[in-house]
């Protein structure tokens, strides 16, 4: 029996390290759809540019309640043999704070078919707004709390885990009791151009998942 089991955990190893990486990620830009290029939708303006840099249509899916679209064959950093990723992109129609039903769809069809090993919920990768960080400040990380963003707080609700990834995109700290209407308000000029389809912030962010990306894969 333990001659068996030892034989299962070789052959998972070994087929890990075939895989040499996530194989599949799903990026999902938080945001209020009826509110576009303000501070709080500055996640969907991302995604949209990420779309726009691989030419990627993001398509309404009912089932999923998302916007999403694909990118297939994709070098993936980190990999020992050249094996190809798979970026799924996506975006909610809800408000921010009813997120989590979108990001837990999307998550579950897309992700549902990809190894055991590799946990599901570290192939996720929430993009959104965040007074903590300066304007255009870019800070990834890893799992916590949701920092009393409601959206955040409804996708740990709707995935049962703090444990994914989170790329928090600056807008700086509203002036006192002023929250609720400084999320609301417009990007400047300067964070448009910055945040937009080829300007210097998607790359930022795109160099950023990356990072995640070869990480995962040195993991294994």
């Amino acid at each position: 029996m333990r001659l068996r089991y030892r034989l299962v955990l070789q052959n998972r190893a070994k087929f890990v390290a075939r895989a040499g990486g996530p194989g599949r990620m799903l990026i999902f830009g938080l945001g209020n759809m009826p509110y576009p290029r303000t501070r709080h939708s500055v996640g969907q303006l991302i995604t949209d540019g990420l779309a726009a840099k691989f030419n990627v249509h993001l398509a309404y899916e009912p089932k999923l309640q998302s916007f999403h679209g694909e990118v297939l064959g994709l070098p993936m950093p980190g990999s020992p043999n050249n094996k190809r990723l798979k970026l799924s992109l996506a975006k909610t129609k809800n408000y921010m704070n009813l997120s989590g039903p979108s990001v837990q769809k999307t998550y579950e069809a897309k992700l549902r078919h990809t190894q055991t090993f590799h946990p599901r919920n570290r192939r996720v990768i929430i993009i959104h707004d965040s007074i903590d960080q300066a304007p255009m400040k870019i800070s990834p990380r890893f799992g916590g709390s949701a920092r009393g963003h409601n959206g955040v707080r409804s996708v740990i609700a709707a995935l049962g885990t703090q444990d994914f990834y989170r790329i928090r995109i600056g807008i700086g700290m509203p002036p006192r009791g002023a929250l609720e209407q400084y999320v609301l308000e417009k990007l400047s000029k300067e964070e448009l151009e910055y945040w937009s389809p080829g300007g210097e912030g998607i790359e930022r962010v795109w160099e950023a998942i990356l990072k995640i990306i070869e990480d995962e894969a040195e993991s294994e």
